[in-house]
């Protein structure tokens, strides 16, 4: 089962739900729900788990089944990527909930692997990139072929534009740890949502991009020396990386 950090689960929360939870539901839900009760398309063909002490719900994150402010705690783990409007799917957390945790893909992760994906966008599972754009904002850019290959103009876009075309992605991920390919958003009573209709150039729109989170999240696993080996194997498959680092003045432990 799913745990969060210690000092952030929800100690003394008596109504819990996990949304989507699937086969690896978060440890202490007392409601799980899904959609999908059989086929588990969206969940790799994995049967669909509930532990004996919690209750099934069969229900969408759109529309929850529940009454106002009838949890405690809110799970939505790699739902949220998955929804054609997320923010209708946020205020229903928000209203049955006075907290919760979500989880998605990092746009890190979601753009590189999409770089190199053959199949047609239409039929790709994750509609949008996830973002925090500050504490208490989620941000939501869509996941089209288009969008996939658009980056800011600005030098952390360019930088991760080079980056990607650099490596191959689908080798070079497992390289880096969880945090960067995850997004990870906390929230207690209400939260801030955009949902854009394309990828922000912060030069020209003025709002925030995505690129300057990816590229921090990159530098940052760069230093670290938990990553030691992982880093070094990196640059062994990939060593036109630690050109591109000094290019940009990123000076890492491993890559510099």
């Amino acid at each position: 089962m799913k745990r969060l950090p210690f000092w952030r689960r929800p100690h003394g929360a008596r109504r819990i739900l996990d949304i989507g939870s699937g086969h690896n539901p978060f440890q202490g839900v007392t409601h799980v729900l899904d959609i999908d009760v059989d086929e588990g398309r969206e969940r790799g063909g994995h049967g669909l788990v509930v532990p004996n002490f919690a209750a099934l719900v069969v229900g969408q994150a759109m529309a929850l089944p529940f009454q106002t402010a009838a949890l405690d705690y809110v799970y939505a783990s790699h739902v949220l990527e998955h929804v054609t409007a997320p923010d209708h799917a946020c205020r229903e957390l928000m209203r049955v909930g006075a907290g919760g945790y979500i989880e998605t893909p990092s746009p890190f992760l979601e753009q590189g692997l999409a770089l190199q994906d053959h199949e047609p966008p239409e039929t790709w599972l994750h509609k949008w990139f996830v973002f925090s754009g500050d504490q208490d904002r989620l941000v939501f850019e869509p996941k089209t072929g288009e969008e996939v290959s658009r980056f800011c103009s600005c030098a952390d876009g360019r930088f991760m534009q080079e980056f990607y075309a650099g490596v191959d992605f689908r080798h070079a991920q497992h390289c880096f740890r969880r945090r960067a390919k995850t997004t990870m958003f906390y929230w207690r009573s209400a939260f801030q949502i955009e949902v854009r209709d394309r990828t922000a150039d912060c030069r020209k729109d003025h709002r925030c991009c995505r690129f300057a989170g990816m590229k921090k999240m990159l530098v940052a696993n760069c230093n670290d020396i938990v990553r030691v080996l992982r880093i070094l194997r990196l640059k062994r498959m990939f060593p036109r990386c630690g050109d591109l680092f000094r290019k940009y003045g990123y000076r890492t432990l491993l890559i510099h």
